[in-house]
Order: C-alpha cells, then sequence, then structure tokens
C-alpha cells in the first residue's frame, strides 16, 4: 500500500536521524548522558586536569631533588591542542595501516579524546594510550586485534599497551558505547535512495557510482571532524549530516542538497533553525580545526613534553607503561637511552 510505504520510509528516516547503531539508542546512551559536553565544560574539564598535573609536579619537585630554576616549562594550551590533534589524526593512520573499519576508528578517537578531558596529557606517553585507545576500540567494537600485533607494527613493547588498559578504562569510567558518524552518513545515503525511488525528492536522479563517490567525500569530511571537538559538542548525527551536506555541494548533487532540506524541514521550529545553526557551526570547525598539524611543528611540542616528563617524576608515574611497577619496566629500565629515543621517534614515523 502506497501509504504504508511512505509510513514505513518516515519511519526510517526518523530512525536514522535519532540513531547511530542497530543495538542500541543514541538518545539514552552513556554517549548522549555523558559525554556530550558544551565546549565551555570541555575547557573548564580540562584546564582543570593541567592544573592538577602541573601542581602535581611543583609539589613532588618540592619533596625531591631540586631542579635548576623552576624546571622546563610545560606545553601552553595552544601546543597541547596541536599535539593532541596530531595524535588523533595518527589514529586514522593506523587504523587504515590495518585495515580497520570506520566504526574503530571513530571509536578509538573518540575514547582518545575522553580519556584526555580527565587527565592531562602532561602525564602520560601519548603514542601508549593512542595505541590503547585503538586496541580498546577494536575490543568495543569486536574486531580483536592484538596487543602485540599492534606493538609490532608500531615499534611498541605490547606490554606498554595492555599495562595502559586500565588506566584508559578508569578516565572513561568504562563507559564505552560510542556512535559512529560514519555510520550516520551510510545511513543518510540509504534514506536518499529510497527517498528517490518514492519520488519524494523534487531534484534529478543520481547513479549509485556519484552517490558512492558523495559517500567518499563525506567520509573524508569526517576525518577532519574527528580532529576537532565537535564529537564531543554534537550528536554523530549531526556530524554526519554536516558531511553529507558538504559532499553534495562540493560536488553539486542538487539531490542531496534537497534530501537535508527535508530532513531540516521534519524538524519543528525552533529546532529547525537550530540544526542548520549546528550544521553550520560544523562546516566552521572543518575548515578551521580539522586539518593535521605539520610534522615539523609537533615534533618538537613532542620533544618539550618528553623534557616535561623526564624533569616530573610524578607525570612519568601516571599508569601509562612508563612506570616503574608495570610488567616492562624492568626490561625498559635496563634499555639504552637511543633505544628508548627510537621507540619515541617512531610516533612520527
Amino acid at each position: 500500500h502506497p501509504r504504508s510505504g511512505q509510513w514505513k520510509g518516515a519511519r526510517r528516516r526518523a530512525w536514522w536521524w535519532e540513531h547511530s547503531d542497530t543495538m542500541s539508542c543514541y538518545p539514552t546512551s552513556t554517549q548522549k548522558r555523558f559525554w556530550i559536553l558544551t565546549r565551555e565544560d570541555i575547557e573548564s574539564r580540562r584546564s582543570e586536569a593541567r592544573t592538577r598535573a602541573i601542581e602535581s609536579a611543583r609539589d613532588a619537585r618540592a619533596g625531591g631533588e631540586p631542579l635548576p630554576g623552576d624546571g622546563p616549562d610545560p606545553l601552553t594550551d595552544e601546543e597541547e591542542t596541536l599535539l593532541r590533534r596530531y595524535y588523533e589524526a595518527k589514529i586514522l593512520k593506523v587504523c587504515a595501516a590495518f585495515s580497520l573499519p570506520s566504526k574503530v576508528q571513530a571509536t578509538a578517537v573518540t575514547l582518545f579524546k575522553r580519556f584526555l578531558m580527565g587527565t592531562s596529557l602532561l602525564q602520560h606517553n601519548l603514542k601508549v594510550m593512542m595505541l590503547t585507545s585503538i586496541y580498546v576500540a577494536c575490543k568495543v567494537e569486536e574486531n580483536y586485534v592484538s596487543a602485540e600485533e599492534f606493538g609490532k607494527g608500531m615499534h611498541e613493547d605490547a606490554s606498554r599497551v595492555l599495562n595502559a588498559e586500565l588506566t584508559l578504562l578508569s578516565g572513561l569510567q568504562f563507559q564505552l558505547v560510542t556512535y559512529s558518524p560514519y555510520r550516520a552518513v551510510h545511513g543518510f545515503r540509504c534514506d536518499l535512495e529510497e527517498m528517490m525511488e518514492a519520488n519524494e525528492l523534487d531534484a534529478p536522479a543520481v547513479s549509485r557510482e556519484k552517490l558512492d563517490e558523495c559517500v567518499g567525500c563525506a567520509r573524508r569530511t569526517v576525518d577532519k571532524l574527528m580532529l576537532t571537538d565537535a564529537p564531543l559538542i554534537y550528536a554523530p548525527g549531526k556530524l554526519g549530516l554536516t558531511a553529507f551536506r558538504a559532499a553534495g555541494r562540493e560536488l553539486k548533487i542538487e539531490a542531496v542538497q534537497k534530501y537535508v532540506e527535508s530532513v531540516q524541514a521534519r524538524e519543528e521550529a525552533p529546532e529547525s533553525g537550530a540544526l542548520l545553526g549546528s550544521l553550520n557551526a560544523l562546516d566552521t570547525m572543518a575548515r578551521v580545526g580539522g586539518e593535521e598539524p605539520k610534522e615539523e611543528v609537533v615534533r618538537h611540542i613532542d620533544k618539550k613534553l618528553k623534557t616535561w616528563r623526564t624533569s616530573n617524576p610524578v607525570a612519568k608515574a601516571a599508569g601509562d607503561g612508563d612506570g616503574k611497577e608495570g610488567r616492562e619496566g624492568k626490561r625498559h629500565k635496563s634499555a639504552s637511552k637511543a633505544t628508548r629515543d627510537a621507540e619515541e621517534e617512531s610516533a612520527f614515523d
């Protein structure tokens, strides 16, 4: 029956807009309740974590052997942002190198972001925490890859990743549910095809090949958004719709533009205006903060961080595989400085 088909399509479109996975509902998820925040909340959490790390280091120095002067300076806020974004981009590359699906990629980046809101990156070996985020994401998304395989591919001791796993999980409060904007892009593409088949869009038909190209373009925009704070501020459906809209504009696909307008029309005022505002804000975030930092700049910042951590014992005991109580501790204590330096530099290979 025509009306039953339209009702089914409407229900399906609403489902894709509010959900990102077949197993549970986004609006009631821990991601929605605990990990979608305001910009102010994010900045406040990072600032508090940074202050705690610096004060802990200062207190530790006061009770130990004094350093010349005040010791090395910690990273600035801008330097922390660049370094965090670099390692997030590195997660995307590592996932691609291991042929991991996009759901693992999105989960790994999101877990890494969440973790570094509650604890300062000054206290952690970021290469180890990056690999640990990917390792945990693989388990969460049922796409298991062993720590040994990651360690071998990234020139890192697998036991450091295993030692850091509990630190990561504790920092996340064991809340691992993550919905993927990549999946949302696929859902919008399916929805668009259904609407075209039902002649519900006043736009020229689009070939499957062109839609494939559109999805590929949208996924690249999602990659950029994953390097910003967007996954911590907006629902994954909005990230996916922003990327889908941007791809339609770039490829001049009228049907995609009409489709996005139809999604906006389904929202009741003032939600409709709020949706458009969110999409425009996300466009700006992808354009302004979605590029990977230049490696020569980040390499200098990373060395500055290592110098600060070496001078502050409380930072080195943060449970990321560098602590003296780790399973690999004795092995790494006896390693030469040249070997350790080579391991750390491999994060930039």
